[in-house]
């Protein structure tokens, strides 16, 4: 991960090098620990998205879920202000996404990262603003200062008004696993968040009821939620902000029987002689049915590979080489009749000795070959923990409400060790 393509919120530049210099000496991003011990008696928290590492530095002590649900927040709001997030749109948004930053954090503290809130203190940056901004240097904002809502439902201003009154829930879950290559599950977990984008008019009243309230635990509410209600009837009653939120995250509290892979994956790591074999099985698994979208297999290699050679007679497959050498093979479906689809990687390892050696080879560790696999996954219409909305309910208002509900299952940490 080069400089250019990190992103660093409120830190000081004696850290960035040495983070820097921590982030190059991990095998793989994904092996990085979220929180890290910095100079100075400081701690780096971080988070990925996509090509892009958001770091928060904290000199004093901290809850770490509080941190990284902050830079969460920080991703999400700058989305919805500039969009798709890379190097270069964060560059030419500079000032918008230093103003947002000095709303978000006063004197170190988190104030907000609501976007609705936001959105009355910094305004949403126009083109030709943005233009001008890149050439002179200079912020210009808005003509006027935004307003801002100092009403007791700060997240929603009044006297909204809309032509159709709509509103969307996005159950959105991860699954987290480690997997051994003889399939057998070593950890699982099942987080995900609930997502709304409100289009209503007026000051409307929600009640959602959900059909397992009783798994859900560690439950963050945005601040619209009466938690009361949910303490006491475990309902979620909300006067939702206007426009696109994320009304809770959720961690869910499965058994052992209800342990659900939509994706069933096997890896096999052999040695003969000084040539490595890796081969990667993969079919659908408990997904009721459901097509499996945007599948991706990472095989990171040891860096003294060379000589790698890939076959697959499904989807597409691509050799990358920028800290160490790593696999991708991508396909775009996997439906519920597929079988037989496999990945077969071949290659040499420099300062390897010669000789045979199997699975238990005692070989030193840089000898030992690919250690796992990292599978990316997205099964839509499915939940893996089983929790949907019951109902939906308005209150206050008399219009006929239009509702739509959708359910995802992404893969989060899945892992399948060789």
């Amino acid at each position: 991960m080069s400089l250019e393509s990190l992103f660093i919120l409120n830190t000081a530049g004696y850290v960035a090098p040495a983070f820097a210099r921590y982030l190059s000496s991990v095998p793989s991003l994904a092996d990085a620990e979220p929180v890290w011990s910095g100079p100075q008696d400081t701690i780096c928290i971080h988070i990925q998205r996509k090509e892009l590492v958001y770091l928060g530095i904290v000199s004093e002590e901290v809850p770490p879920i509080e941190i990284l649900e902050f830079l969460d927040g920080v991703v999400q709001a700058l989305s919805e202000y500039i969009g798709q997030l890379s190097e270069l749109t964060i560059k030419e948004n500079f000032v918008t996404v230093y103003q947002l930053l000095s709303e978000m954090v006063d004197s170190g503290s988190v104030v907000t990262t609501d976007t609705t809130v936001l959105r009355g203190l910094v305004p949403v940056p126009s083109l030709v603003n943005r233009v001008i901004e890149n050439v002179s240097g200079i912020g210009l904002g808005s003509e006027k200062r935004p307003n801002v809502n100092t009403s007791a439902t700060p997240w929603r201003r009044q006297g909204i008004r809309h032509t159709t009154n709509e509103f969307f829930v996005d159950i959105v879950e991860r699954i987290d696993t480690i997997v051994d290559s003889s399939g057998s599950i070593i950890s699982y977990d099942v987080s995900g968040d609930i997502s709304c984008k409100s289009r209503l008019s007026g000051m409307p009243d929600l009640t959602m009821v959900l059909n397992r309230p009783d798994i859900m635990d560690d439950v963050a509410f945005h601040p619209c939620v009466r938690r009361r209600k949910w303490d006491e009837e475990r309902t979620i009653g909300f006067v939702p902000p206007d426009g696109q939120f994320k009304l809770a995250s959720f961690h869910a509290a499965m058994d052992t029987s209800s342990k659900v892979l939509p994706l069933h994956v096997r890896a096999l790591s052999t040695r003969k002689d000084n040539i490595y074999t890796v081969e990667v099985m993969l079919e659908p698994g408990q997904c009721n049915g459901r097509t499996i979208e945007k599948v991706s297999v990472k095989v990171p290699l040891p860096q003294q590979a060379y000589n790698i050679g890939v076959q697959c007679k499904a989807g597409t497959h691509a050799v990358t080489n920028a800290r160490s050498p790593q696999v991708e093979w991508s396909l775009k479906t996997v439906k519920s009749a597929d079988r037989g689809l496999r990945l077969v990687i071949q290659y040499l390892l420099r300062g390897a000795s010669a000789g045979s050696s199997g699975k238990g080879s005692t070989a030193p560790s840089a000898e030992q070959g690919a250690l796992a696999a990292f599978i990316d996954f997205e099964v839509a219409g499915f939940s893996a923990s089983s929790i949907k909305v019951d109902a939906l309910r308005l209150l206050r208002e008399s219009y006929k409400l239009f509702k739509g509900v959708r359910y995802v299952t992404t893969a989060g940490s899945y892992q399948v060790r060789f």
